[in-house]
């Protein structure tokens, strides 16, 4: 009983030591994580809209289809050309009528398209559905980018819940070793109950190495998804709960297919190669142009007379253009236009079945995480009542080493369940916003809305 006393006095005096370095270490954490830079789920998408190589590519396609569309537009403009050439005689004959001193020629020419068939307004027609199309492509590549931070912050988030969960799982078998070999010392559990705890502890301990490199890898694909790399030491914070979706999934369907932007794009290309096959087909119909010319050239006359042989002149012209026969270029031209019109009208309408079955398999995605992480959170609460059960009987000799292991792997298992559960319902919630297409907005901009 005296050598149980004295075992039971050091193992107090340990448990105050460590409870000391433990609060050091805490308040040493603390001071840490104060002075470390914060970063929120808006702000990394913030980020993302800023640095993303992807989202910078879509802005650029935006920015050529709108340079597209100026280019169309300005094929019904007048066009003035100025051209200026200068002429140096050389070798003239005795007799020509040509100056032998150099002389410069300028040429003004402004013409106007005044018929085309509808080639040019098909033609601005269609790049401006392109131009549509491109904006909605830009704003689809804004939600695939917000649901790729959403994505990669919560599983910087999980992999430090399951770094923290492996932890603790880590220091109670350092603890549960640290007991058995006090009651080892005491008489009162064989060596087995040590050997036992310690190769639980190796096999923890592995556990959270595993833990700590998923982690890693975590941070570093949400610095690539971000475009840039955050500060050393970046906490992230818990954003609030996901909010469910009260709705069904008919209204999902719906809402998807009125505004989500791939399929807006789709429906722009269809109506821009409509367009296009419009603007092909006018190239069957006549054209008719206006042209005013006029040349400023120095006066020459007939040396020794007033006869002017060449001055200042210019012409109006009214030109009108009609291919009789073109080797059938034009007609290959249509239906090539036609077919790329048929195959834009079979895209739409797989995207849209497309749509339909990914805004379905979300919204089921998401019912099942909420009763996955109910129920896991439950089996939390019941392995922790059993690793407490079995702590107790263990620590009044009723119990054995082996209840408290499976007790502690029990509750172990439970917890990374739990820890999974809760990042696969942010997923889920995240990936059906996708699936409806529901954009990110700004913090600032979305509470401007929210209060009008």
């Amino acid at each position: 009983m005296g050598r149980n006393k004295i075992g039971l006095a050091y193992a107090a005096i340990f448990m105050l030591a460590l409870t000391g370095l433990a609060a050091a270490s805490e308040d040493g954490a603390a001071g840490r994580k104060q002075s470390a830079p914060a970063l929120s789920l808006d702000e990394a998408i913030t980020l993302a809209m800023e640095h993303n190589p992807q989202l910078g590519a879509a802005r650029e396609d935006v920015i050529m289809a709108g340079e597209n569309l100026n280019q169309a537009a300005s094929k019904i403009q007048p066009r003035l050309d100025v051209v200026t050439t200068r002429t140096a005689p050389v070798d003239l004959p005795k007799y020509s009528l040509m100056s032998s001193d150099i002389t410069w020629r300028t040429n003004f020419s402004l013409s106007q398209p005044i018929y085309t068939g509808g080639a040019i307004s098909n033609g601005i027609s269609a790049a401006g559905d392109y131009l549509e199309g491109a904006k909605a492509a830009y704003q689809r590549t804004r939600q695939q980018v917000a649901f790729a931070v959403r994505q990669a912050y919560y599983r910087v988030l999980t992999a430090e819940e399951q770094v923290q969960v492996s932890q603790e799982v880590v220091d109670s078998a350092k603890e549960h070793l640290r007991i058995a070999k006090l009651r080892y010392g005491a008489g009162v559990a064989p060596e087995f109950d040590v050997l036992a705890a310690q190769a639980y502890v190796a096999r923890v301990q592995q556990g959270l190495i595993s833990a700590q490199t998923e982690l890693s890898i975590a941070r570093e694909a949400l610095n690539s998804v971000l475009g840039v790399s955050l500060p050393e030491g970046t906490v992230l914070k818990t954003p609030p709960p996901c909010r469910i979706p009260k709705v069904d999934s008919d209204s999902l369907k719906a809402e998807a297919l009125a505004h989500r932007p791939d399929v807006i794009a789709a429906r722009a290309t269809v109506t821009a190669n409509a367009a296009r096959v419009a603007a092909e087909r006018a190239a069957h119909q006549p054209t008719v142009s206006a042209s005013i010319d006029y040349t400023l050239i120095p006066t020459v006359t007939i040396p020794g007379t007033d006869v002017v042989v060449v001055k200042n002149s210019g012409n109006f012209v009214i030109a009108a253009n009609w291919h009789l026969y073109d080797g059938g270029e034009v007609t290959a031209r249509i239906r090539a236009a036609e077919a790329q019109l048929r195959r834009s009208q079979q895209e739409l309408a797989a995207l849209e079945l497309q749509v339909s079955l990914e805004v379905k398999s979300a919204y089921l995605q998401v019912q099942a995480a909420v009763a996955q992480k109910e129920a896991a959170g439950k089996e939390v609460e019941q392995a922790k009542e059993a690793h407490r059960i079995a702590t107790l009987r263990y620590q009044e000799g009723v119990g054995t080493s082996v209840e408290v292991l499976d007790a502690e792997a029990n509750l172990s298992g439970a917890k990374t369940r739990l820890n999974t559960a809760i990042y696969n319902l942010n997923l889920a919630v995240s990936a059906l916003d996708l699936a409806v297409g529901r954009t990110w907005t700004p913090p600032m901009k979305q509470a401007a809305e929210e209060g009008k």
